[in-house]
């Protein structure tokens, strides 16, 4: 079966493999942040914002750094955050009711990566992001040790006709340590690749800087996400990872155009 389509402008990674590790490329126009892809601003229903009062302090912040919206990523994490794709609706529904800040908000959800997802895969209750023809999936990997069917997970939702969106891939220890033999696995199984603004500003360590800047220099990420939990990140890490980004002349999420219309 062929790969998913991969997103308007982006390098295949075997491609940019041939010279993954020399001189940041050239600078390119300025960036624009107009829709977040990933943040955690559906109140009290993971470790993300708490309140209804934080998320608006959220919005407001958002706002004043250019976004027009963003698409709220909560955690369904079985035996830890046991949320379930029909909770979420009618939380974000409430959230919907209770705000009227003329910013825009879309649902999708940030999936662990275990065997309960072949399950909902095949129930066809997964939380996906509609934009255009694409179901977007945002799926989540373990930090320091590969999820035993990680991979499995991202070719299902491929080959069930989601485009699958892996989370904050700089993030990962043992994709940083060897991306010569990962990266081109994630690119076979159709995946795009997220990075969090935040590691730009160093906001997970040295480790994750470096590798979320060489992957920005060879445009493989197809989204950027703010990942926000609590505001005071908007000022100590969002604030200077844009500015990152806008060196770069890195065009933020331009995938997501559709959704303003």
């Amino acid at each position: 079966m062929a790969a998913a389509a991969k997103a308007p402008g982006q390098k295949t990674v075997m491609q940019a493999l041939r010279r993954f590790w020399p001189t940041a490329a050239p600078a390119r126009d300025s960036a624009a942040a107009m829709w977040d892809f990933h943040c955690h601003l559906l109140p009290a229903v993971d470790d993300g914002l708490r309140s209804l009062e934080e998320t608006q302090a959220a919005i407001e912040g958002m706002r004043a750094l250019g976004y027009l919206g963003a698409v709220l990523t909560p955690h369904i994490y079985p035996s830890v955050y046991d949320n379930t794709p029909d909770r979420l609706r009618k939380a974000f529904h409430t959230l919907r009711q209770s705000i009227d800040s003329g910013f825009g908000l879309h649902l999708a959800a940030e999936y662990f990566a275990d065997a309960t997802m072949f399950a909902a895969i095949d129930r066809e209750d997964v939380l996906y992001l509609p934009v255009g023809k694409q179901k977007i999936v945002l799926v989540e990997f373990p930090a320091l040790m590969p999820a035993p069917c990680g991979m499995d997970i991202l070719i299902a939702l491929s080959r069930a006709g989601y485009q699958p969106v892996l989370a904050h891939v700089e993030r990962y220890r043992y994709v940083e340590q060897d991306p010569s033999a990962w990266l081109p696995q994630i690119e076979q199984s159709g995946a795009w690749l997220q990075c969090d603004i935040g590691s730009l500003a160093g906001q997970y360590g040295t480790q994750a800087q470096v590798f979320a800047a060489r992957l920005l220099d060879h445009e493989f990420p197809t989204f950027w996400g703010t990942d926000l939990h609590r505001t005071a990140q908007l000022e100590r890490y969002i604030t200077p990872g844009l500015a990152w980004l806008a060196k770069r002349g890195q065009q933020i999420n331009t995938v997501l155009e559709e959704l303003a219309a």
